[in-house]
Parts: C-alpha cells; structure tokens; sequence
C-alpha cells in the first residue's frame, strides 16, 4: 500500500477543478481541503469535488497540520505570494505555471523552499504527459536525426476585457505568460536555452502582448519559430523537423495523444499515446512520488529548468511590450 497525501488546493477557479478531477483518480491522493477567499466558493467546491473541507481564508488552510501538499491554483499575479505563504508553513508545493511573474520571486520561491528544506515544483503539466515523453525518446533514439527546427503556436481568439484576467497587466496578462508559455516551454525541453531571442509583438488596449512571435537561435544552431495568441485561433500544433524527417505533436500540442512520424519520402506514421485521466494526474503523481523518495525537488521538473524558463518568459515578454 503505497503511502498516501493530502492535498489542499489554494484557489477555487477552473483551473483547480481540473486539478481536482485528476487527483480523484490517484489512489495516493486524499483529496482534503480548499481554500478561497469566500466560503462560499470553498463550500461550493468542496460539495462539487468531493473534498472533506472547506476554509474561507488560505491562512487557515495552510495552518491545518494534516494538509501534507498544496497546489496552488491562483492567479498568474498571486503565484509567488502564495507560494511564499505555503512554503513558510511548511507545506510541500505544486504551484500552477508560470511559476511566477519574474526570475528574482522563482529565486527566492527556490530559496525559501531550501531554508524550509521543502519541497517545491512548477506545474507544467504537459512535461509529464505520455505523448511528451514518448516525443523525446523519438529525437533521442534518432527517429529524425538531428533536430534542427521547432515551429510551435498556441492561440484562440478571445473577446478583449480589460478586466479579464487575460488582458489585466495586474493579473499578470497577456498571451505569452499565459499560453505563449507552452510553445516556450517545448523550444527549452528540446534544445536548450537559446543564445538569440528576437521578438515583435502586437500589444492589447491594456499594455499586455496579444499576439506575439518569436524566434529563438539555440546553442547547437536549432531554431525555434514560437507564436502566441489572444487575436486569432491557431493551429495549437507542433513540428519539429530533423536531417531525416519530421515529427508532428497534433493539436493541442501541450496535451496531445497523437504524434506523426514523417521519414524523408516516405508515408506519415502515427503514434498513439493513451493519456490516463484528464492528464492533471501525471504532474500530481510526480509530486508524490518524488516525496516518496524523500526528494525536494523533481529531477524531471528541476527548479534550475523552472529558473530557465522565467528567464526566458522574462526576456520574451520585455521584448514584446
């Protein structure tokens, strides 16, 4: 019987019910409290999600000693904060992507977690999706030769609100924090942290990137072409071509089941990769199993490549507004 955790889940948004629902199917998870700012909204989810309490304040849920993992399901903006609150109560953390709104909160997110000798790890959940492990082993084993180029896009045209959380410079806004971050996250995964980024962008009524595209040189001379969007629908696809074919993450590429092979002249070839619930659980499974080893830290989500990754969203975002 493997050993099982609680979890408290910080925020009561839809991201946090997708979260839910991936928990449920883990028999290692409990699925314990929720914590909002309205009890209301706690209750209701607690009720909704099968979860055994509700509190009104993060505070108090984060002062319950039987809450062993908290996932952060707050606002872009909130990330840190909430972070640093659960982190000094001693709580392992899950914190939703981006990690944070800049590279100097993920370095003290990093050092608070140390100090607390807690655990700490960004939720990217496409890392540890089966498609996206099977897309590495792929260009590993040599199934294209050598990688050269990544094209990735991630976009849908949404109504502007200023007022949204999309568009709110104070709700950390914009398409390339938000959804640009995935395309990001893939260029860095495969080839590295880049030696050249360039940059153009539109920008929203509020100051926030709607649409933004980016060009990406890596040290072993790969190139990353990246689009982000809040204007247009996209194809949410991505492709990387090497000296002897081509692979293809079908859409959407940052949860895909499906991935195409392409030799040069020869026939598409198809992989299909069965996904094991709503594909929340993997990251969540990752936690707990790397708690079970006594680990601080995921190897497979490092918090060095969390810090490379703001870095980069960091620099990207500065060059697009």
């Amino acid at each position: 019987m493997k050993k099982q955790y609680r979890w408290g889940i910080l925020g009561a948004a839809k991201i946090a019910e997708k979260f839910a629902e991936g928990l449920k199917i883990l028999p290692e998870a409990i699925c314990y409290a929720v914590a909002s700012r309205s009890i209301e909204k706690a209750e209701t989810f607690r009720q909704a999600q099968g979860f055994e309490k509700a509190y009104g304040s993060y505070e108090e849920m984060l002062a319950d000693p039987l809450v062993d993992i908290v996932y952060i399901a707050t606002t872009n903006n909130l990330h840190f904060e909430h972070t640093m609150l659960a982190l000094e109560a001693g709580k392992a953390v899950l914190c939703e992507k981006p990690f944070a709104s800049n590279r100097e909160q993920v370095l003290q997110m990093i050092a608070k977690a140390k100090e607390k000798n807690v655990f700490l790890m960004e939720a990217l959940w496409s890392r540890f999706l089966p498609c996206m492990q099977e897309l590495k082993q792929q260009i590993e084993q040599g199934a294209i030769g050598k990688p050269q180029l990544l094209e990735a896009d991630f976009g849908f045209r949404v109504p502007f609100d200023p007022e949204s959380r999309l568009f709110n410079p104070a709700l950390g806004g914009g398409s390339v924090p938000d959804i640009g971050i995935y395309p990001l996250f893939l260029a860095l995964y495969l080839f590295g942290k880049p030696v050249s980024v360039q940059v153009t962008s539109v920008v929203a009524p509020t100051g926030t990137d709607l649409t933004t595209a980016i060009l990406l040189k890596h040290a072993g001379n790969e190139i990353s072409v990246l689009t982000s969007s809040f204007a247009v629908h996209l194809d949410t696809e991505a492709k990387i071509f090497g000296e002897t074919g081509s692979l293809h993450l079908c859409r959407m590429f940052h949860i895909p089941t499906k991935l195409m092979i392409r030799k040069e002249y020869d026939e598409e070839r198809e992989i299909h990769v069965e996904l094991y619930g709503n594909g929340y659980n993997y990251e969540a499974a990752e936690v707990m199993a790397c708690l079970d080893r006594g680990e601080k830290e995921s190897a497979a989500m490092s918090l060095a490549f969390s810090l490379d990754l703001i870095e980069l969203l960091d620099e990207v975002v500065e060059k697009a507004v």
